[in-house]
């Protein structure tokens, strides 16, 4: 029976232990993300992006309050009044006034329905705004993501290194003991592993630092909870299908076509201030207090009274300065049209650019796959040659560093063809 009790006992500790060793793994399990996933994740919380969303929010604001402009306007106020001597003899001792007032503008020269005008602008301005920054972000989020991609494949490739250096090492050493070579083979092949050592140091710094601007971009303020799922040795990497003969849809053409309007708008603006405006405003007045606050019967303890005011400014002479506002803004937008025009040139060479980058690097990779499989068909017979004895340790070392390379170049390759090929998305205004 005891011995049945100790049975359970341990089973159930056993059970407990098992449950808390999977807990604590799936703890500290990396969090996998997929490019789009981490796209995504910018999008929702990249600080830039934030701020771009709370200035179109601004803007909207501005927006109502612009749409209300022309409304009448109601206000209240009080005062509360004592008077010693001798004032009051003259004045009512003590009283309170609370007062209404109501404005309206009846005629402003079209400044009201212009300030509509640019207020939506505005809006379109900053939506424009949070597009150009959400392209900007997303580039750099692709970027950081196949760095990271990048610098976790150079850290598996300098492994395979110096596993094959390693065993390089005991090779030659042994046959260097057993005097059938000199030891200037084996120098070299430590040299070698020393090289590997310090790529090996400077890979795994370049990772951390690559995961850190990601982790940043993505809004993950811990960089060590999360990995990106995506290897070189696997996806697409060519143009097949990417290439559009399309205009670019980009966001930096709308803010420039947009400042063209706004200037139009000023200058609206300023001629409508070359025009009188007319106000109107009706105000109702209460007064309660001593005996003789009511200076129609100052027998009356309180008042009620109220009056009109009709107001018409016309602007008649200021030396010709809102005139020549005027022309300065009319400068101003022919300024803005042809930065426009530069803006459009611009974006067209970039497009090129872009599109010619891209077919580059897939014709690069096309190149290095090639050079990849000489290089690994030549280590092979090297190592064949070596063992028959008809080629030094130098020969197969050389070998294995031209096979690093060229495997070293061939990840290159690929991560410039990833970030080329998100270089032309946003070139021509399809990052997401």
């Amino acid at each position: 029976m005891m011995l049945q009790k100790r049975y359970k006992t341990v089973i159930k500790v056993f059970i407990c232990g098992f449950v808390l060793l999977q807990g604590t793994n799936n703890l500290f399990a990396q969090q996998q993300l997929t490019l789009a996933e981490s796209k995504e994740l910018a999008l929702k919380n990249n600080n830039r992006i934030g701020k771009a969303k709370e200035d179109v929010i601004a803007t909207q604001s501005d927006k109502r309050i612009a749409d209300v402009a022309g409304r009448p306007k109601l206000d209240a106020s009080a005062t509360a009044f004592y008077f010693g001597e001798p004032l009051n003899t003259m004045l009512p001792e003590y009283g309170l006034a609370p007062m209404v007032s109501v404005t309206q503008p009846i005629y402003t020269g079209g400044k009201i329905k212009y300030g509509k005008q640019m207020a939506e602008t505005n809006i379109q301005m900053s939506n424009a705004q949070q597009r150009l920054v959400e392209d900007e972000v997303l580039l750099a989020t692709e970027t950081a993501y196949w760095l990271v991609v990048q610098a976790k494949e150079e850290i598996k490739l300098e492994q395979q290194v110096k596993k094959q250096l390693a065993s390089h090492y005991t090779f030659l050493n042994n046959q260097f003991e057993a005097g059938l070579i000199y030891k200037n083979d084996v120098l070299r092949a430590k040299v070698l592993q020393n090289e590997n050592e310090a790529r090996l140091q400077a890979a795994e710094n370049k990772l951390i630092l690559a995961k850190r601007r990601w982790s940043q971009l993505i809004g993950m303020e811990d960089p060590t909870v999360i990995d990106v799922a995506d290897t070189l040795s696997t996806g697409d990497f060519s143009n097949q299908g990417i290439l559009q003969n399309t205009d670019a849809v980009r966001p930096e053409i709308d803010l420039a076509a947009n400042a063209v309007k706004i200037g139009e708008l000023t200058k609206s603006m300023l001629k409508a201030d070359l025009k009188p405006t007319v106000g109107l405003a009706l105000n109702g007045v209460a007064a309660f207090g001593k005996e003789g606050i009511n200076f129609g019967d100052p027998t009356k303890k309180h008042m009620l009274t109220y009056f009109g005011m009709l107001s018409v400014n016309i602007p008649v002479f200021d030396w010709g300065s809102k005139r020549e506002k005027v022309k300065q803004q009319e400068a101003t937008i022919r300024s803005a049209e042809y930065g426009l025009k530069e803006l459009k040139s611009q974006i067209n060479v970039e497009v090129e650019q872009a599109t010619l980058n891209l077919q580059l690097q897939t014709k690069n990779i096309d190149l290095m796959q090639a050079s990849l499989t000489e290089a690994d068909e030549n280590l092979k017979l090297s190592n064949d040659r070596f063992k028959a004895g008809t080629i030094t340790g130098e020969d197969v070392l050389i070998a294995e560093t031209l096979w690093q390379r060229a495997y070293s170049n061939m990840l290159d390759a690929k991560v410039r063809y990833k970030i080329a090929e998100a270089v032309y998305r946003k070139a021509i205004g399809q990052i997401k």
